[in-house]
């Protein structure tokens, strides 16, 4: 069913009388015959009846009459509701990360960013970095952040967020223990024979509390326990910059409510 079909039906019927709907909405009279015909024909029954220059719903046209406010009431919610799509008051965001920067560098973002965009709902996916470039180019999610930078660069997106450093820790007191240990999802090889990779950065920090070892760890991980003394640097390691990439597809394709969570991550 065709909804400008129905308002024009409406409105015909509200006056009674085509040729002064037609001059309203400067549109042929003949025009407006046609349009009530396919109103007609979308429908299957009789709408309406003419008589002299008037014209009067059927009980059909009286039963959809009851309908067309409702539909066409629904339309204009549809239309406004599209129109914050595109402005970008409104929106879902799924963006996908590692476990180290899903709880190290996505929630304060994502909090400050819902203060902002209340309206705009962003729900955060923990993946393996090798998937997030794959996911990002079928479109299982939005925005693709990780240590890795992508292989297939030429075909994405690719921007470059807030510079990290990957650094050693050591627990307060002398340990005998020469382990090393390092999270799964830290893209990074130490050349060491005892090193030992765990399933996370927080396994990692508890180990080498327990004096079991050393860590190598982003440093926004361990802020808080260097700050109280759980933990402290360790010389033995030397400290690396680690770039965080943002992934997205081409810039054509993205809504604007991505584009506001892309801007507030680079200011941010």
């Amino acid at each position: 069913m065709n909804t400008h079909h129905l308002s024009v039906f409406k409105r015909v019927m509200e006056m009674g009388n085509i040729s002064q709907v037609a001059k309203e909405i400067h549109v042929s009279q003949p025009a407006i015959s046609m349009m009530l015909k396919r109103l007609e024909q979308d429908v299957g029954v009789h709408l309406y009846t003419v008589v002299g220059r008037n014209i009067a719903a059927t009980d059909g046209g009286l039963t959809l009459l009851e309908y067309a406010e409702t539909i066409l009431s629904l339309e204009a919610q549809v239309y406004r509701a599209m129109e914050e799509f595109q402005e970008g008051s409104r929106g879902r965001i799924v963006v996908g990360t590692s476990q180290v920067l899903g709880t190290y560098l996505l929630p304060k973002m994502i909090l400050s960013f819902n203060q902002s965009h209340s309206n705009i709902t962003v729900d955060l996916e923990i993946r393996e970095d090798q998937d997030i470039e794959g996911l990002v180019k079928t479109g299982n999610i939005d925005i693709g952040i990780t240590l890795t930078p992508p292989v297939d660069h030429f075909s994405l997106r690719v921007s470059k967020i807030s510079e990290d450093r990957l650094i050693g820790v050591q627990p307060p007191f002398p340990i005998d223990s020469k382990t090393i240990f390092i999270s799964s999802d830290i893209p990074y090889l130490i050349d060491k024979l005892e090193t030992k990779i765990l399933f996370s950065t927080e396994a990692v920090k508890q180990f080498v509390i327990k004096g079991m070892g050393y860590g190598v760890v982003l440093k926004s991980a361990v802020e808080l326990e260097l700050s109280c003394g759980m933990l402290k640097y360790w010389d033995g390691y030397e400290a690396n910059s680690m770039i965080t990439n943002v992934i997205t597809r081409p810039a054509e394709r993205l809504s604007k409510s991505v584009w506001f969570f892309l801007y507030h991550l680079t200011e941010n």
